[in-house]
């Protein structure tokens, strides 16, 4: 028979599994009985305490909740209490929701789905054919699922099916001034913020920012999937083989992890197609003497990328002579010149255009008037960068 604990005792089982850190913001808590004066005590903000508080909920030992610990696969979004007079907690309503999109349960399904159904026709071989190039094609935050309109923002309106059409022409507007270098490969970049949302809450997980969404979470999953199976057809027609990589936004980044599983899963028949699945948040590769390197661009300060890059891939550093990054998240184009770091030539840090409009949030923030765009880059095996590519959105 099971053993049976009461309230008191189920909360300071509960209490073991807490940080340091997490139990001294629940004490300070529990002694001030506000979040402002707790916050002070320790010397945090009022939002680093909440995030604390926050993950002691999930134990269920915060002293406004039922001892009741959270199931592992649930998540809080919302919690409604009833105190008697003597501050004990007589009712309470809890609402949890699943979190199914990025359980390794649900992925496995959705790579099962669709595994194997891909199917790229590698391009013909021509006397042309060269193994020095290599072709960068960069899709930055395209936001599929943002919805804007032209009359409240000024700027231009915006949902999925504009989101995709911008995509696939800038794919169509880049490849074709390649195609006839004949590459031997091709790097198909989405550089974060692929999808507006990653919840059907419609919500940025981080700060709770309300976003302006065109549709359902689950339709907005079905536009992305096909355009990105669009976008690797239109690349696999100008290079010899084709590598996909997404990089994790700050709109996205559960989305981030599952979808290059199951794009992987999708071209797992087609020997031309590959798709990075690199945990990092930063994303690399070295072609030659060149190291190019990916991430969102929404967490590091720009003076910072040089040291980061060289410390997190010393080898690959070391060993190449012409080095590039290439960062999103900010919506336009500036690019910090090689600095000297220990007598070693440096790396081009650049942010790249958006091919999304401003949305109201933007647009109310002073946010506007942006180039938007995408862009492409060629590269020579020995001698770095040859060409650059520009596509603007009108």
């Amino acid at each position: 028979m099971a053993e049976k604990f009461s309230p008191k005792q189920i909360n300071e089982l509960n209490k073991q599994n807490l940080t340091a850190k997490q139990k001294a913001a629940l004490e300070a808590f529990e002694k001030y009985g506000s979040q402002r004066a707790a916050a002070k005590s320790l010397g945090l903000s009022r939002s680093a305490l909440q995030c604390h508080l926050r993950a002691i909920e999930r134990h269920g030992v915060v002293p406004y909740l039922t001892p009741l610990k959270q199931p592992d696969h649930m998540r809080l979004t919302n919690t409604t209490v009833e105190i008697d007079a003597q501050g004990k907690v007589t009712r309470e309503w809890r609402r949890l929701q699943p979190e199914l999109l990025f359980a390794e349960e649900v992925v496995h399904g959705l790579c099962e789905k669709v595994k194997g159904t891909g199917k790229v026709t590698p391009r013909r071989s021509r006397k042309t054919d060269t193994d020095e190039l290599l072709f960068e094609l960069d899709i930055f935050d395209p936001h599929v699922g943002m919805f804007a309109s032209e009359k409240e923002t000024l700027d231009s309106d915006y949902n999925c099916n504009i989101a995709t059409e911008r995509m696939l022409q800038a794919c169509y507007d880049l490849t074709d001034r390649i195609k006839d270098r004949r590459p031997s490969k091709a790097v198909l970049v989405f550089g974060g913020d692929i999808m507006h949302s990653d919840f059907r809450s419609n919500r940025t997980e981080h700060s709770g920012h309300v976003l302006d969404v065109d549709s359902r979470f689950d339709r907005v999953v079905d536009y992305t999937i096909a355009v990105i199976k669009d976008c690797v057809k239109i690349a696999a027609a100008v290079a010899d083989k084709v590598e996909v990589i997404i990089v994790k936004g700050n709109h996205d980044w559960h989305s981030c992890v599952w979808l290059p599983r199951v794009i992987a899963a999708k071209y797992c028949n087609s020997p031309n197609v590959s798709v990075n699945l690199a945990r990092s948040p930063r994303r690399h590769m070295v072609w030659g003497n060149n190291l190019l390197v990916w991430a969102h661009g929404d967490k590091v300060k720009p003076a910072k990328w040089q040291n980061l890059v060289a410390a997190e891939l010393p080898e690959a550093w070391g060993n190449t002579r012409w080095r590039y990054l290439r960062l999103g998240h900010v919506h336009h184009q500036k690019i910090i010149a090689p600095i000297q770091i220990e007598e070693q030539e440096g790396i081009v840090v650049e942010y790249l255009p958006a091919l999304c409009p401003a949305d109201a949030w933007h647009a109310e923030s002073g946010y506007i008037g942006n180039q938007k765009g995408a862009s492409a880059f060629e590269y020579h095996r020995d001698v770095g960068l040859q060409t650059r590519f520009y596509h603007n959105v009108n």
